[in-house]
């Protein structure tokens, strides 16, 4: 993301996704990977797919929620806004949420209020 200055804080935290799209030669595919960090805007996880900045994608987060047993589902779309190669067959993307934004984590409000 270069110069630009995030709108909300990442928490580090490992996180299934899975995610549907168009890769760089055209070909739709689906990859379930863990993501390194998750803000209410965006986050950032390996594939193995390359993609183009631009390319927007179907998100799918897999919660775990404190005193729930069963995991919970959060759905989005996003955009790549990121694409660093890690090695040859992986790429380390960003996302930016397009659709529903993530919920705040409390550890996340920077500001009184949680504005």
């Amino acid at each position: 993301m270069g110069f630009q200055q995030r709108r909300q804080s990442r928490i580090s935290v490992a996180m299934e996704v899975r995610i549907r799209g168009t890769d760089r030669s055209g070909l739709s595919f689906e990859e379930t990977t863990s993501a390194d960090n998750v803000s209410r805007s965006g986050c950032s996880l390996p594939v193995s797919h390359e993609l183009d900045l631009g390319t927007e994608l179907e998100v799918e987060i897999l919660r775990r929620i404190p005193g729930r047993a069963e995991p919970s589902l959060f759905l989005t779309r996003g955009v790549v806004m990121r694409s660093v190669p890690i090695d040859v067959e992986r790429y380390m993307i960003g996302i930016q949420f397009t659709g529903p934004r993530f919920p705040t984590y409390s550890s996340e409000n920077t500001t009184p209020g949680g504005a």
